[in-house]
């Protein structure tokens, strides 16, 4: 190579090498070019998730997987733009948004997984014991989980006291609660007409992202006539809402990026009522249980 040729080889490199650098160092801090070839910010988008092998998928493609480490899945390096974002897992049921992402911002959801079969589980009123003793017959004795949940249900539509720390009972009395007006975690829900809407009365600074108005805003509108309603078990991002046809259903709060998830729950429902993660309700005069953590 003659002196010129490395001179301008050199040369070359060095070019490359100052154009290079920066694009690295842009990239790096989450840079990229937007389809108007403009540089932009990326953000993201965080799936605040509790099921194990749970995946998520961004316009089709799989880009996290959720463990035994780190459940909740963050995907980031976003371009602005809205992404069709599927939760997945297998045995349950779609969870589906098109959501808007910005510069500089991560967008936070919460999936509501329901298992595809719910496996509803029947609670007699009484249980049979049988006898040790032959030719003894077998005694029937009353199922306290039966009349426990019947406890729930009269319990339902009455506000339940201290279950908020710091807050005395002059608090929760200003909220009536009570059939049409629930709370749970300073989530207020409260049925006007036949609307469900919602309001933080946290502090501001503490707002969830589901709920994104400081003021109360419609939750949900359903074309038939609400029967009842309340919060969804062990979730305050989540509701249960019967319906006129007797229907329940499970109904996401987050009304953002103008998809809203609802799943159908039970037929035939007459009534429910909720304990940590299990549901109980009437159905065709018999009383039922779901685990939605089997």
């Amino acid at each position: 190579m003659t002196p010129k040729r490395k001179r301008t080889f050199l040369l070359g490199l060095f070019a490359a090498f100052i154009i290079i650098i920066p694009v690295l160092i842009l990239y790096s801090s989450g840079y990229r070019v937007s389809s108007k070839l403009k540089l932009v910010k990326t953000g993201g988008i965080y799936l605040a998730n509790d099921e194990l092998d749970a995946y998520v998928k961004i316009n089709g493609k799989e880009k996290k997987r959720a463990d035994f480490l780190e459940r909740s899945m963050l995907v980031r390096n976003l371009r602005p733009a809205t992404y069709n974002v599927r939760v997945e897992k297998n045995g349950y049921r779609v969870w589906e948004k098109n959501v808007t992402v910005q510069e500089h911002m991560v967008e936070v959801c919460y999936p509501l997984l329901i298992p595809e079969k719910l496996n509803p589980e029947m609670i007699p009123k009484t249980i049979k014991i049988e006898s040790d003793k032959k030719g003894v017959k077998p005694k029937f004795e009353n199922n306290d989980e039966f009349f426990e949940a019947i406890e729930l249900f009269k319990l339902q539509d009455k506000p339940a006291k201290g279950f908020i720390p710091g807050w005395d009972s002059g608090d929760v009395k200003k909220l009536k609660l009570g059939a049409d007006r629930k709370l749970r975690s300073k989530v207020f829900l409260s049925r006007e007409g036949n609307k469900i809407f919602v309001k933080w009365i946290g502090s501001k600074e503490k707002r969830p992202f589901f709920i994104d108005s400081e003021k109360k805003k419609v939750a949900y509108a359903p074309d038939q006539k609400i029967l009842s309603f309340g919060f969804f078990p062990g979730r305050d991002d989540s509701m249960l809402v019967l319906l006129a046809d007797k229907t329940l259903y499970a109904v996401e709060i987050d009304t953002r990026f103008d998809m809203q998830n609802v799943y159908k729950i039970a037929q035939n429902c007459s009534r429910f009522a909720d304990s940590d993660e299990l549901l109980y309700y009437s159905a065709g005069g018999n009383l039922f249980k779901i685990d939605f953590n089997p």
